[in-house]
């Protein structure tokens, strides 16, 4: 049988609350289960202001016109190994976007190398929690405190993470979670904004709302229904928050399951990370993640796509992480070449992301593991 990549979790609960959805005669969002899953973030993750979105590009977009001043040139920093939502919410507001090199062992933002970029242009740090792991994340905020920027955090993959008991995506002064159904909950698409100054909060929320103010209007706070900022259709419909809530009142359940597989891939690799046949990070005792991947970094790119194709003859689908931003054909139209972040650009080609998902079973996992030391004439 094929092991899939990756097959969206159910926790079993999704239609009662659709049905339930037809009840409320009221479809277009921002309603009762808009409410529901709001609230249980918050309390999730202890943050006080949460948009639900429906994505977490229109969240990074949110941010990104919050942020922009377009009577200034404006300029943020984000890994160029990482998804293009991270770089294009940035791009269409019209902020200059500048690469930084990665941590090789890590695959994410390399602290050294943003202050090496910072100018006076310079407006917010866009920093990507890969995989479930954690970036440098204290080094990174004490940077952006010093030089008075912003820090953005996509934590499209890390939603229920925690470093020292503090969830990812409230320690910057935005945070972006993705709900697609690639990730550990899902809602189809939808996706969520933290917000942690409140002097932000009411303009977040008029964006939200197409641009108006009005929910200011639904509370009677004002009698005039009106243009206040540049905004979107940004949050999701109620099918989608329902499917949403339906998810998160399962989470325990979900993240027990997935570091039950997280744990025998740790296993089953950690020699051949001992004998720097390949890499991958690990986690540090006061880092709670949500387990959201498997990636393994090889000495090259040839023997990535050694054990990738070997995974592939056997009925697994494994791919490659992304293909940087700098060298993709809109990087190279900004005057980005592949020899701007080398590290980014050799590192990138050497990365598989393993099959995870709630379907797995344990001797899914041994079997690709397997499969892995075979390929690498690693029996031992």
């Amino acid at each position: 049988m094929k092991i899939n990549f990756n097959e969206p979790f159910i926790s079993g609960l999704e239609k009662e609350f659709i049905l339930d959805v037809f009840e409320q005669n009221r479809f277009y969002g921002n309603g009762k289960y808009t409410q529901l899953s709001t609230n249980l973030i918050k309390n999730r993750i202890s943050s006080e202001n949460v948009l639900l979105t429906d994505s977490c590009t229109s969240a990074l977009e949110i941010v990104a016109l919050l942020l922009r001043d377009y009577k200034k040139e404006q300029e943020i920093i984000l890994p160029s190994y990482t998804f293009s939502s991270t770089a294009s919410a940035f791009a269409r507001a019209g902020f200059k976007l500048v690469f930084a090199e990665i941590n090789p062992h890590t695959m994410m933002l390399d602290p050294n190398d943003i202050e090496k970029r910072i100018t006076e242009k310079t407006v917010a740090v866009v920093t990507v929690h890969y995989a479930g792991y954690c970036c440098e994340l204290e080094k990174i905020s004490l940077i952006c405190k010093k030089h008075e920027i912003k820090l953005v955090e996509d934590a499209a993959q890390a939603f229920d993470s925690y470093l020292k008991g503090k969830a990812l995506g409230t320690f910057g002064d935005f945070g972006c979670f993705s709900f697609h159904e690639t990730k550990n909950i899902h809602a189809g698409l939808s996706g969520a904004l933290t917000i942690q100054d409140p002097a932000y909060v009411d303009r977040a929320t008029y964006i939200w709302e197409r641009g108006t103010n009005r929910q200011e209007v639904l509370k009677g706070l004002v009698d005039k229904y009106s243009w206040v900022e540049i905004g979107g259709s940004f949050y999701p419909t109620e099918f989608q928050a329902a499917f949403l809530y339906a998810q998160l009142l399962s989470l325990d359940e979900n993240v027990a399951k997935r570091k039950a597989i997280y744990d025998v891939y740790h296993t089953n690799l950690s020699l051949l990370k001992e004998e720097k046949i390949l890499d991958f990070p690990s986690f540090e005792n006061y880092f709670k993640s949500n387990f959201h991947a498997f990636f393994i970094r090889l000495n090259s790119e040839e023997e990535c796509d050694k054990v990738r194709e070997c995974l592939v003859r056997n009925n697994i689908s494994a791919y490659i992480g992304y293909v940087p931003l700098h060298s993709s054909k809109v990087g190279l139209k900004m005057g980005y070449t592949k020899e701007s972040l080398p590290i980014t650009e050799y590192n990138a080609k050497c990365v598989l992301r393993l099959p995870f998902h709630n379907n797995l079973t344990i001797e899914d996992v041994h079997f690709m593991t397997l499969i892995i030391k075979e390929s690498l004439g690693f029996l031992a």
